[in-house]
């Protein structure tokens, strides 16, 4: 037999995949006595309760944990995000059980969490099977249990509340485990964050006792009383002499004549106060655990950080690094186990996007800028002609309104573009007499009289053909869901109530059923109708705004047709299909991971489809309506004023758009377009831009 032979393995050991993953069966066995010593430290602290080192600055982060809130937002595909103000989890977080609140029980979860490294809420449900209480349990309370051969990794809680009853089995559904990292030794809890400076606080209980000691009857004996001449008194005579001594001279007779019946000598017996000074040793035990909790040891209030104060470093500084270092990493610990363990437990959200747990901390007072240092941010900041004076008042917290909508900008800065070259210079007008400054006066009036009125109709308009498009959409989620639910109950990839698992291609013929059952074809005819009717109104309001203006009263048919037309094109752009298409996609994909069943993925379809690639049908209608009435004034006023003989238009750009340099937008706003250029220019306009036009009235 060869070695190969011998140091081969088994046939398939290397080749076996894993398909399930084997935790420890038992956490390994450690020692509880620390490295280098056989007395028991973690045995003699006991539980940190009693030991102020630990209590001052866990205490302070419990207190200054409530000043910030706890918060729900959803963040949509397009990158926007909503606060969610309304969850039923914050909800009963607020008012947790009838017994305390939410900051009792912050700051009950913070005393287990910093001490210990666990931190347990029980949930108490309904009888829908909802979350209905919350209660904090202490951490010696409650422990994970697991099988044996540590084939699951917690299979359930043990809950001892003691007084005699019998321990209960919770299991891990009902139960929020907060764990400050994993433990090593035992990865099924987390790591106490103190667990590393066992020998300090026991160095600071034992310097407390001491003194204690001292301070209650001097540690040793106060005085020694002795006779002369050698006599030896019989120990009867000793106690009653220490008897008599302690009535007559402690307590309130501190300080009395002593006199003796005999020759006697009265010596005092004991220390040097400044032989017991143990402020050194105790200065490490406060240091070494605040450090432990990422809080600077002034801000609690110990002698040993206020050091830090006399070296350059402000208690407004030390505050805001211990929210940095301490306060927040542990609330995002929190808020991360929530996320976790309890938002699902409240049914998929509403609403397109991603739903996630923070902490909003604009009203903690110790990361808010100093004033006068932010004052002189956004001062700089106007004086740089980066924002407006608006800008500048809304960022100081003072009032504004549109006519602090301008730049404050240096006269002797010039605007030079990125390759060098000097901005195109506008061609001064030719000298014109009275009478025709007059008469372009004049025209300019209509024209911006008709730019108002345009604008003025806008809104109304806008808000109009939100309402369609909002029921539009809402009716396209509640068919899309209503077509979903039966194939997801005969799904055999999803069982009832559970979580499944099936391929891509399988989830492609499932929307492409979906699909097919919804009739997308009629969807986009409903929606080509109501682009098609909102446009002829806007042709409409822009022909009476043309009358006003001098243009001719009537809205001749083939330029009614031809905007009606325009918005039949402008329809075809929402594609409808691919839009629904995307939805569906995903919301089996989130609500699957979230292990959703047919009945919670048919309500997640409604809310994904009738949003689209916006949050919501509210925010898809109003961001449509608004681009789309823009769109059709703007080509109303051209098709209107070319019926009308009009061949060039004025632009106006009321302010900076996306995509626009600022050089572009100077050179648009007042300029004279042809009826080509400005098709053009509507064409190529964001969907947020600003760009109107007016006839050139100058041309009569």
């Amino acid at each position: 037999m060869n070695a190969s032979t011998l140091t081969r393995p088994k046939a398939g050991w290397l080749s076996k995949a894993l398909t399930a993953m084997r935790h420890s069966a038992r956490p390994p066995f450690f020692m509880s006595l620390l490295k280098r010593t056989r007395f028991d430290y973690r045995k003699e602290t006991g539980d940190c309760l009693d030991a102020s080192v630990v209590t001052a600055p866990v205490l302070w982060i419990g207190r200054a944990l409530p000043e910030a809130n706890l918060a729900v937002t959803r963040h949509a595909r397009n990158g926007e995000v909503e606060e969610v103000h309304d969850h039923p989890m914050l909800a009963l977080i607020q008012n947790p059980n009838p017994f305390y609140g939410d900051i009792a029980l912050w700051m009950a979860t913070l005393v287990s969490f910093l001490i210990s490294g666990n931190a347990y809420w029980i949930i108490v449900r309904n009888g829908a099977g909802r979350p209905a209480e919350l209660w904090y349990t202490p951490h010696w309370m409650i422990e994970p249990k697991w099988p044996q051969d540590g084939g699951t990794f917690i299979s359930h809680y043990r809950y001892s509340p003691g007084g005699g009853a019998e321990p209960m089995r919770i299991e891990p559904r009902d139960v929020v485990h907060f764990r400050h990292g994993i433990d090593p030794r035992n990865i099924r809890m987390g790591l106490s964050p103190l667990d590393g400076v066992i020998r300090e606080i026991f160095i600071d209980l034992e310097s407390s006792n001491f003194v204690a000691s001292l301070l209650r009857n001097m540690g040793v004996p106060g005085v020694v009383i002795s006779p002369k001449g050698g006599a030896m008194p019989a120990p009867e005579d000793v106690e009653a002499t220490k008897t008599w001594f302690k009535q007559a001279f402690g307590g309130d007779n501190r300080g009395g004549p002593l006199v003796m019946g005999a020759p006697t000598d009265v010596q005092p017996y004991g220390f040097n106060p400044q032989q017991l000074n143990m402020s050194e040793g105790r200065d490490v035990a406060e240091e070494r655990v605040c450090a432990c909790l990422g809080i600077p040891a002034a801000v609690v209030g110990f002698g040993a950080g206020l050091q830090q104060t006399k070296v350059g470093a402000t208690m407004e500084e030390l505050r805001k690094l211990a929210w940095n270092n301490g306060v927040l990493p542990f609330a995002r610990m929190l808020a991360d186990e929530l996320q976790r363990s309890l938002l699902g437990e409240f049914g998929p959200s509403t609403g397109a996007g991603t739903v996630k747990i923070g902490w909003d901390t604009s009203e903690v007072l110790a990361l808010q800028e100093d004033e006068d240092k932010k004052v002189d941010r956004w001062g700089k900041m106007l004086a740089s002609g980066a924002i407006t004076v608006y800008e500048y008042r809304i960022g100081i917290g003072e009032a504004a309104d549109d006519s602090h909508k301008f730049y404050l900008r240096q006269i002797s800065v010039l605007e030079v573009p990125a390759d060098g070259k000097p901005p195109p210079q506008r061609a001064l007008p030719d000298p014109k007499t009275k009478a025709e400054r007059r008469a372009s006066e004049a025209a300019y009036a209509r024209g911006h009289a008709f730019a108002l009125t345009v604008q003025r109709s806008g809104d109304r308009l806008q808000r109009a053909f939100e309402a369609p498009l909002e029921m539009l959409f809402g009716q396209l989620g509640a068919a899309a869901g209503e077509a979903a639910l039966p194939m997801l109950e005969s799904d055999p990839a999803l069982p009832k109530g559970l979580e499944g698992g099936r391929g891509e291609k399988a989830d492609e013929q499932l929307i492409d059923a979906i699909l097919e059952k919804l009739g997308i074809d009629a969807w986009n005819g409903r929606l080509r109708g109501s682009y098609e009717g909102h446009y002829l109104e806007v042709a409409k309001s822009i022909a009476e705004a043309g009358e006003r203006a001098g243009l001719g009263a009537s809205l001749p048919d083939v330029v009614a047709r031809s905007i009606v037309a325009a918005g039949g094109r402008r329809a075809g752009l929402i594609d409808l299909e691919n839009q629904s298409r995307a939805a569906l996609f995903s919301a089996l994909a989130e609500g699957r991971a979230a292990g959703e069943g047919a009945a919670q993925l048919a309500a997640r379809i409604v809310s994904e489809v009738e949003g689209g690639p916006w949050r919501s049908a509210e925010m898809r209608a109003r961001v449509i309506a608004r681009t789309e009435t823009k769109y059709a004034q703007n080509i109303s006023t051209i098709e209107r004023g070319r019926a009308a003989g009009v061949g060039s238009f004025i632009v106006y750009d009321g302010r900076l758009g996306p995509g626009r340099s600022l050089l572009t937008h100077m050179a648009r706003n007042g300029s004279i377009a042809t009826t080509e250029e400005a098709l053009a220019m509507a064409e190529a306009e964001h969907p947020n831009g600003t760009l109107s036009f007016a006839p050139n009235f100058e041309e009569d």
